[in-house]
């Protein structure tokens, strides 16, 4: 029974198309590698968008994320207060409406569902009128 099950388990691995499995895979930085995605991947810009889209509408007066650009990495940190590693970014996001603001972002890592992923918060600086991310996004910047 055994033998069967990590058999189709093995089938199962082998299916997985390589795209997929680089970009979206569930991840162990046990090994040291890899670690937190890098600032402009696609995943990571789709997470920051969703962010924004899933708040409240009167945080961000309905609008959404259209496009990040000018991404850049600010920092990267570990091993230090916390042995998890935290990649900070930051770019100019277009909105809906047409307006753009600078956004930055965290991301940490093992910080998704179970430990199991990376976890992102990011922060409009203008539009956070309710100060959820600190003065001036202090909370998704390094310290």
């Amino acid at each position: 029974m055994a033998r069967l099950l990590s058999t189709g388990l093995l089938g199962f691995a082998l299916a997985i198309p390589a795209a997929y499995a680089t970009e979206n895979r569930a991840y162990f930085s046990w090994n040291k590698a890899p670690r937190p995605p890098s600032c402009e991947s696609a995943s990571v810009q789709a997470a920051v968008a969703g962010t924004l889209a899933r708040a409240r509408t009167d945080y961000a007066g309905g609008r959404t994320i259209t496009a990040i650009d000018g991404v850049r990495e600010v920092a990267f940190q570990e091993n230090q207060i916390s042995p998890l590693a935290r990649r900070f970014c930051r770019g100019t996001a277009s909105l809906s409406d047409g307006s753009t603001h600078s956004v930055h972002y965290k991301l940490t890592e093992h910080g998704g569902f179970v430990g199991l992923s990376w976890a992102v918060e990011a922060c409009l600086a203008p539009l956070d009128k309710w100060r959820v991310y600190g003065s001036y996004c202090s909370t998704t910047r390094p310290r």
